[in-house]
């Protein structure tokens, strides 16, 4: 009898640990496009909806892990544009995210208005608003639950500097003692950075992100960008702190390294690899570590190159 009972409780404990891990990475999943800034500010800012006044279209596939078969992946797009002689901008995005059973879908719809408040700077403020669907766990499984989103910003900018402070995420739903209560990101963002001829030809595309929100220690991620003759583009970037209170074992501290090329005047490829996965950031995870993006751009009628 005692075999059969130690047998019971590994397979009870076995089942709890992969309910309680797979929750948090399936918890984690809307925050994926939250990663993909700096090829997309819409995605943490709806302020920065219409800044480019001009339509453009974004698309990315992210895979985890690129060397095993049918392993988890994602699909982002956004799409953005301005009306009335540049001064309102109305976006869209939405996330598909696939994680073994697990599958999040978020749809959202942004606005903002731009204000010229000098001859050299302009000022938006925008709000968005949406759908989560994520995978929820309670004590009889796991159910997919539809949550509605909010979130505001503002962006002010110039041809040479711009600053962006946004919530993309202000409702709190109230899950009480879920797991998912611990992983329900409602993060503050600040971002700075610029662009700066270094070159007739070089382009230099400096950005610090500043990141805070309940239970993480603040975070810092400075990167910047290089465009050769408007064509090949590299660039690298590093996270600093942000660490898990409540899982204070969980990695934070990892790099990002891009390429990217401009074909033409209307599409631009890219592909990007981090050190770590996003959802690594809140478990402690032995898998692989790497992840790998790619990403089309597509700008039907573009005024010029497009830096951000």
């Amino acid at each position: 009898m005692i075999l059969p009972h130690r047998l019971k409780n590994k397979v009870f404990q076995s089942a709890f640990i992969f309910l309680f891990l797979g929750s948090q990475l399936c918890f984690a999943q809307r925050e994926v496009m939250f990663e993909q800034y700096v090829q997309n500010p819409m995605a943490i800012n709806p302020a920065f909806t219409g800044v480019r006044e001009t339509f453009n279209m974004t698309a990315m596939f992210r895979r985890k892990w690129i060397n095993i078969p049918n392993s988890p992946s994602s699909q982002t797009f956004a799409a953005d544009g301005t009306f009335g002689n540049g001064k309102f901008g109305a976006g869209f995005q939405a996330l598909n995210d696939q994680t073994s059973y697990f599958t999040t879908t978020a749809l959202s719809a942004s606005f903002a208005y731009h204000l010229g408040i000098s001859d050299k700077w302009k000022l938006g403020v925008g709000a968005q608003g949406g759908i989560n669907v994520l995978p929820v766990f309670d004590i009889s499984g796991n159910t997919n639950r539809a949550l509605a989103s909010a979130g505001v910003g503002a962006w002010l900018h110039s041809d040479q500097f711009y600053l962006g402070i946004s919530k993309p995420e202000i409702l709190s739903h109230g899950f009480g003692d879920q797991v998912i209560n611990y992983f329900y990101r409602r993060p503050l963002y600040i971002m700075t950075g610029g662009s700066y001829e270094l070159d007739e030809d070089v382009l230099l595309l400096p950005h610090i992100l500043i990141v805070q929100e309940k239970d993480h220690n603040l975070r810092v991620d400075l990167g910047a960008r290089l465009w050769f003759n408007e064509k090949v583009g590299v660039g690298a970037s590093y996270r600093m702190g942000g660490k898990n209170n409540v899982y204070s074992d969980a990695g934070i501290n990892f790099l990002q390294l891009s390429a990217e090329v401009q074909l033409g005047k209307n599409v631009r490829l890219g592909y990007f690899y981090s050190t770590k996965q996003i959802e690594q950031l809140y478990t402690i995870s032995q898998g692989p570590k790497g992840i790998h993006e790619l990403m089309l751009k597509f700008v039907p009628n573009p005024s010029g190159f497009q830096k951000y």
